[in-house]
């Protein structure tokens, strides 16, 4: 009897052992974090931390004149979890007629509330460089075939976002 109870108490000093190894605050939060960040590049875990939706919800051409261009693009952002989330930046490159005119990183530090939607207005400045070379095609087809894209930067992930389209002259 005595080796039976001398056998419990050794499990049970190895059991308050392993307890304290396991829930270490700081291995524990290192352990966490390190799931949830892997979690959330491959499109989050269901119902706990899911990746945020980007969608180009319009894109505004504005008055075009000899020194260049305006345009606004306008991204809503969907945050699916229960607790809001930073976004830190973007960054961004416009393509109109196939010609890069427009590209650069801003940093814009906008919090997204649990659950919510958000729209984010970005303005461009076209330059007359860039638009010079559009501009035989432009003359010919009358209209600006677009293509926008780039990634909303968060402290874990970058999402990518593209929209392309048309608009008459």
């Amino acid at each position: 009897m005595e080796r039976f109870c001398f056998k419990i108490r050794n499990m049970n000093l190895k059991i308050q052992l392993l307890r304290r190894r396991l829930i270490h605050p700081p291995t524990f939060l290192i352990l966490f974090l390190s799931i949830w960040l892997s979690s959330c590049s491959s499109g989050g875990i269901k119902g706990i931390a899911e990746t945020p939706t980007v969608q180009v919800h319009k894109v505004e051409m504005g008055n075009f004149n000899l020194s260049g261009g305006s345009a606004v693009f306008v991204l809503n952002i969907t945050n699916p979890n229960s607790f809001p989330i930073p976004l830190t930046g973007f960054d961004y490159g416009l393509r109109l007629n196939g010609i890069e005119v427009a590209n650069g990183i801003k940093e814009q530090r906008v919090t997204i509330g649990a659950k919510q939607s958000q729209k984010l207005e970005v303005p461009l400045s076209l330059s007359f460089s860039n638009m010079l070379n559009m501009l035989p095609n432009l003359l010919r087809t009358r209209k600006v075939d677009y293509t926008l894209g780039g990634s909303l930067h968060f402290p874990w992930i970058k999402i990518p976002f593209q929209r392309t389209g048309a608009a008459a002259i």
